[in-house]
């Protein structure tokens, strides 16, 4: 329309403002999200293009699909009893109906439109980490918790954008659009920033698109001690992480263990140690339980501290133990002598519910606290307060309603409902607070729509796949960094998961493929 009465393509140039705010949206700001969907689901009804829209929609059955999976969705209110809440998950869901219509039914786009929002998208993701790696490190106060360190959206939903700029790069650099003197420190800095955040889908959305990077890029070489070369130092590079995490994991559980009796049995103040090595938990390679003396820790921490020893940090761990974790991690005695070791901001960070010196340092920080959790898990303890174990009561949970609604499902608007009956009908540790979703999109939509929902969204996936040709390598670490991110949380449960998939398989899948000529002429 406007095409016609400006005598200019305003609705391209529209479409493309409107992926601009999209992509710079996603990495910082929900208002944006919002605006950019309105932007390019209003142009495209303003261009009203609809002879040519019905033409691609015909031979795209990936919009059917999502389509089809959003009026499934609104079928399953039918029978859902809580039918608010499902409206409300429904329009967190828009996302999925703007931009994929707008995007699949449009012209494809333009590769230099392509290679220019990927340009954005790489640059306010570098602009963004730079600025929360800053934020952190200089200017939080006493920061306990490294999800503190995505500021404008889900730490574990910017691993994600961050995995995927690294991967861009590597795109572009495949197709001679970024040269390597900027892409270089661009990978740099993105690798460094996601190992910090420790995130665990970062890391295995990393080492899956990092297999298959070079798997794809040897396969484009033809020269074959090349291909043997690159392979190689590849292979080497596998191993060394395993050798480094295989160290980390050693250093966890701790060299040797002590011979009691060789132990100081006594503290400075002749108070008695109280060591057990028999209790196996470590921290940063130490055994937790040596040299602890807990009328000394009682009476000094109690004067350094407003946080009284035997109640809560601000995480509602157990006081006590994380001072303990946190001395042990420094290699400090538990006495007196020990608490007066510590820093004022040492305090504060205990306070705050830190356990380890080694907060900030990466993978060994996500590994020793993952091998910890599940040390605990083993020992049948109180899930409240540790990730891992929350999560898998979550899935526990969801296994138990699969049970008795695999088929069906509970409707879309009684998923919240459903799981909160059964962790009471199974006597769960949960708090209230932390009883949640299953943290799995798959799960998740499995438990809301039934096995035709779940059966829809995996088709959602593969279809692009099956059609993939020529093997495009942006499709598919596209479509495998969404897919893992369905893994580890649910996606599509808020705005922000909703946009980032809806964007990211849009421009994905509908770029560069004109499947039909236009048949109106501009």
């Amino acid at each position: 329309m406007f095409d016609k009465w400006l005598k200019v393509p305003a609705h391209y140039y529209l479409r493309i403002t409107a992926l601009t705010i999209l992509i710079v949206g996603i990495a910082v700001s929900n208002v944006l999200m919002s605006i950019g969907a309105i932007w390019i689901i209003s142009n495209w009804l303003i261009e009203a293009d609809f002879k040519n829209y019905s033409l691609r929609l015909k031979q795209r059955p990936e919009v059917w699909l999502i389509l089809g999976f959003l009026a499934y969705s609104i079928l399953t209110l039918v029978w859902s009893d809580d039918f608010w809440y499902g409206f409300k998950d429904i329009k967190i869901k828009l996302p999925l109906l703007a931009i994929p219509l707008a995007l699949g039914t449009g012209k494809p786009l333009e590769t230099k439109v392509f290679n220019f929002i990927l340009y954005v998208f790489i640059g306010i993701v570098a602009y963004t980490s730079v600025y929360n790696f800053i934020w952190y490190n200089y200017f939080l106060d006493s920061p306990t918790d490294i999800r503190q360190m995505s500021k404008f959206i889900s730490q574990i939903r910017f691993a994600t954008l961050v995995d995927l700029a690294i991967f861009s790069c590597v795109f572009l650099l495949f197709e001679k659009r970024l040269k390597i003197f900027l892409a270089a420190p661009l990978v740099a800095w993105f690798v460094f920033y996601m190992f910090k955040s420790q995130v665990l889908n970062g890391y295995v959305l990393f080492v899956i698109l990092f297999i298959y990077s070079i798997y794809f890029g040897v396969r484009q070489l033809k020269l074959r001690a090349l291909k043997w070369s690159i392979t190689l130092i590849s292979l080497v590079l596998l191993l060394a992480s395993v050798f480094v995490i295989n160290n980390t994991i050693k250093t966890y559980r701790g060299i040797d263990k002590p011979v009691i009796s060789e132990l100081e049995q006594f503290t400075l103040n002749g108070n008695p140690y109280y060591h057990d090595a028999t209790i196996l938990q470590t921290e940063n390679g130490h055994f937790v339980w040596l040299y602890v003396s807990q009328i000394e820790l009682e009476n000094e921490w109690n004067k350094r501290s407003s946080i009284k020893y035997d109640s809560l940090d601000n995480k509602n761990q157990p006081m006590f133990g994380t001072i303990l974790r946190y001395m042990t991690s420094k290699e400090i005695k538990k006495d007196s002598v020990g608490i007066w070791q510590l820093t004022e901001e040492e305090i504060k960070l205990i306070e705050n519910g830190c356990t380890s010196v080694e907060m900030n340092n990466g993978v060994e920080a996500k590994v020793h606290s993952f091998l910890y959790e599940y040390d605990m898990y083993k020992a049948g303890a109180n899930p409240n307060g540790f990730s891992l174990l929350q999560r898998l009561e979550h899935l526990k949970t969801a296994k138990l309603i699969l049970a008795d609604y695999w088929l069906f499902g509970v409707g879309i608007g009684d998923v919240d409902l459903i799981f909160q009956e059964y962790y009471v009908k199974s006597n769960s540790k949960l708090f209230p607070e932390n009883r949640l979703r299953a943290h799995n999109q798959f799960i998740s939509l499995w438990i809301g729509l039934g096995l035709l929902g779940l059966v829809v969204m995996i088709l959602i996936f593969i279809i692009p796949l099956l059609k993939n040709k020529t093997n495009h390598y942006f499709l598919v670490i596209t479509i495998m960094a969404l897919a893992i991110s369905f893994m580890f949380e649910d996606t599509l449960e808020t705005q922000a998961g909703a946009t980032i998939f809806a964007l990211f398989y849009s421009i994905a899948v509908f770029r560069e493929r004109e499947i039909v000529k236009d048949k109106v002429d501009r």
